[in-house]
């Protein structure tokens, strides 16, 4: 064989491991980034699901605020409402006893 020859061969042999060797580089960060692009698609999945449950939060906050104030207004009316039978009826004791008192006093005349 000629020198030329197994030069030949030699250089073609570093060529390919070179090759191989970039090749198994590359490999290596591709697997790599798979590996934290898998970990962030787990990340963005936790993510959503909190979102859901923070909007189904702020769902039942939102409808228990309305039930307050629907009880509020009910409490408001009430309160209206007995402090209206309470005046009506020292109203009508008052009322009872000058009426007894007139009776009393018509009886004595």
């Amino acid at each position: 064989m000629e020198t030329k020859t197994i030069v030949q061969y030699v250089v073609a042999g570093v060529i390919v491991v070179g090759s191989l060797f970039v090749a198994y580089n590359a490999q290596d960060k591709i697997t790599g980034q798979a590996s934290e692009i898998k970990a962030l698609q787990n990340q963005v999945a936790v993510l959503t699901d909190q979102a859901a449950q923070n909007e189904e939060l702020i769902n039942q906050n939102k409808a228990l605020q309305m039930e307050v104030k629907n009880l509020e207004t009910k409490l408001a009316t009430k309160t209206k409402a007995t402090a209206k039978a309470k005046a009506s009826a020292k109203t009508k004791t008052k009322t009872n006893k000058k009426a007894h008192k007139a009776h009393k006093a018509s009886k004595k005349k």
